[in-house]
């Protein structure tokens, strides 16, 4: 997770209860990665809902299973099969009974998007059922996920996970019994509304290009300590649902977003990064850099046959690229640790302090990676005192433009961090 992301959020994970059954219901917006991210970030065990045709190997079926993932049948997966979804909710309601915590994509499916879809009803029927087979006497909470990426295709990019507050939905039981469809209405019409309100949403389509540029040259702004991944606060969530909400409100949107886009575009072409123009080097970006070095290219060669074979792992990500994130995150994974246990090894032949690898490695390709980001942001600054000199008035048009943006997208702003 330190290597995969530049920066994880998590606001409110007091709202997940210590023990006792738990049904967590998510947005679904990177594949795999959603399910990982949140299981890595909570410190209960995680079952999980998968679709089914990722099961149809027996190895991979008795693989995952071990990795608690339960198999979950759609329409797509052919009408003959839904019937097997009963078996799957009776394996969830035996997991609550229990007190385990059970882990669901309400919408069904992984569109990458910034906004809710339609949820469908299984997250109501396990509930339902969970409750129906315990006598309406277990306590059951669900906690409304919403899981939002500053970039969700790209390596070192932000995360942010909110879990909302426990709803509850015993008032639904005599819906339940008198008529099944009004009662999974309700319950899903309400469930909407709480994971809504814990993601960043842009309402249509045609406006994800600009206010994710948009978003970039606000993210700008903030100022992190440089070896810092966690942060357990709302504030940086809480800034971006208020600054988008706000944006939308605004009659003149459409034109902001628009020109945010150019902008965008023009830096772009240029050779910059939104999230990087202007932007302030750290204090210790020289020191870092120079300390950081000789380790930085250890790390590199020790490094280059994972990052190989990752980059190969990620061709077959090419015709559907939701996929990209989570094959990148988990093949570098498997590859590095193999990679690391076998040099490990190796090296006890010689002596058993090697062993000590094991932590060394994993921790030298983090702040290798932090390290490469800080040379980035270095030649950003250099890049941007060439174009100065060669093209003054093209680079005060831009930051005219990137002014002008933050003066009409209101007085919302992004509040930076304190510098480490």
């Amino acid at each position: 997770m330190r290597v995969h992301f530049r920066r994880i959020f998590v606001k409110t994970i007091a709202n997940i209860p210590r023990k006792g059954p738990v049904l967590l219901s998510c947005n679904h917006a990177n594949s795999f990665l959603d399910a990982v991210a949140v299981s890595l970030i909570l410190k209960r065990d995680v079952h999980f809902l998968a679709r089914s045709d990722v099961f149809k190997k027996p190895w991979a079926n008795f693989l995952l299973r071990k990795l608690n993932m339960i198999p979950i049948y759609r329409l797509q997966d052919g009408v003959e099969n839904l019937d097997r979804n009963n078996e799957t909710f009776q394996i969830c309601s035996e997991l609550l009974g229990r007190g385990e915590v059970v882990l669901i994509f309400s919408e069904g499916n992984c569109v990458v998007e910034k906004r809710l879809r339609t949820l469908k009803k299984g997250t109501a029927r396990i509930w339902f059922g969970a409750m129906e087979a315990h006598n309406w006497q277990l306590e059951i909470p669900i906690i409304p996920v919403g899981i939002n990426y500053s970039h969700p295709y790209d390596f070192r990019t932000e995360l942010m996970v909110s879990f909302g507050k426990a709803l509850h939905f015993s008032d639904l039981k005599d819906d339940w019994y008198n008529d099944n469809a009004h009662a999974i209405k309700v319950f899903n019409d309400r469930l909407t509304e709480g994971v809504t309100a814990e993601m960043l949403i842009i309402p249509a389509q045609e406006f994800d290009l600009g206010t994710e540029d948009l978003l970039d040259f606000k993210r700008s702004l903030h100022r992190y300590p440089l070896l810092k991944t966690y942060y357990f606060e709302a504030s940086r969530f809480d800034e971006e649902n208020r600054f988008l909400k706000q944006l939308f409100q605004t009659e003149n949107h459409q034109q902001i977003i628009e020109e945010a886009h150019r902008t965008g575009q023009a830096l772009r072409t240029a050779g910059f990064r939104v999230n990087q123009f202007s932007t302030e080097i750290s204090k210790w970006n020289t020191l870092f850099l120079i300390l950081g070095f000789i380790p930085a290219m250890v790390s590199v060669c020790i490094n280059a046959l994972p990052i190989w074979l990752t980059r190969k792992a990620l061709v077959g990500t090419q015709k559907d690229p939701k996929f990209r994130a989570s094959v990148m995150m988990g093949a570098s994974a498997i590859v590095s640790y193999v990679f690391y246990l076998l040099i490990t090894l190796i090296g006890m032949i010689f002596s058993w302090k090697m062993i000590f690898c094991l932590v060394v490695f994993p921790w030298i390709t983090v702040l290798t990676v932090v390290w490469w980001e800080q040379l980035q942001i270095r030649r950003a600054r250099m890049q941007e005192h060439v174009w100065y000199k060669k093209s003054p008035d093209l680079m005060m048009k831009l930051e005219m433009s990137r002014e002008n943006l933050f003066m009409q997208s209101g007085a919302i702003s992004l509040s930076p961090a304190e510098d480490a």
